[in-house]
């Protein structure tokens, strides 16, 4: 019997989030690493898809605040600190063959969804200073100028590439009903 793990509208929400999300941090990294190698587009062009798909996250994250009912389901909680996460590591690190049962979802996603739920907007904020510096020149100075700010900027990117690909890799390496889930919006619980 199939069970309904992702409605139409957060599935929706995914397929449009995940690839802006990859597109920002793939042009964020063209912005601080310009590799004027032939065939690739022109700084200036990278920098407006940059900026104008920074602006569809902003809103499609800002969606997602609005939408979420359910913010228990991603908020870890004692429990999965102190129970879930030792079953979770150390299935994870192999350390045993029964795979964990959690609801929804294990606790390694509702720290990532935690991590994102902060990181998003904190880099949307930065990114923000950079794209209207004159506007936002006391809390740059509060940052410590122009600099510390691309400098924290790419750190969160680092985390938001490295925090994405964990994501992808579990996705990818986990139950195949569940990853079809994200696709088609139900899964087959015995399939697991």
């Amino acid at each position: 019997m199939k069970t309904l793990r992702h409605p139409f509208p957060i599935r929706i929400w995914h397929w449009l989030f995940a690839p802006a999300m990859i597109l920002e941090v793939i042009t964020g990294l063209s912005l601080s690493y310009p590799n004027p190698a032939p065939g690739l587009p022109n700084l200036r062009s990278v920098k407006k898809a940059h900026f104008t798909v920074g602006f569809i996250l902003a809103g499609l994250y800002i969606a997602y605040l609005f939408d979420r009912r359910k913010y228990p389901d991603i908020f870890p909680t004692p429990k999965d600190l102190f129970i879930g996460l030792p079953k979770f590591l150390s299935y994870e690190f192999f350390l045993t063959k029964k795979k964990p049962k959690f609801e929804k979802y294990n606790p390694g996603q509702k720290f990532l969804y935690t991590l994102w739920l902060f990181l998003i907007p904190f880099l949307l904020v930065l990114g923000l200073f950079l794209y209207l510096p004159r506007l936002f020149m006391r809390p740059l100075a509060w940052i410590g100028g122009l600099n510390n700010a691309r400098r924290l900027i790419h750190l969160g990117t680092v985390v938001m590439a490295a925090s994405i690909s964990g994501h992808i890799f579990f996705g990818l390496t986990h139950s195949i009903e569940v990853l079809k889930s994200i696709f088609i919006g139900s899964f087959n619980p015995q399939k697991q």
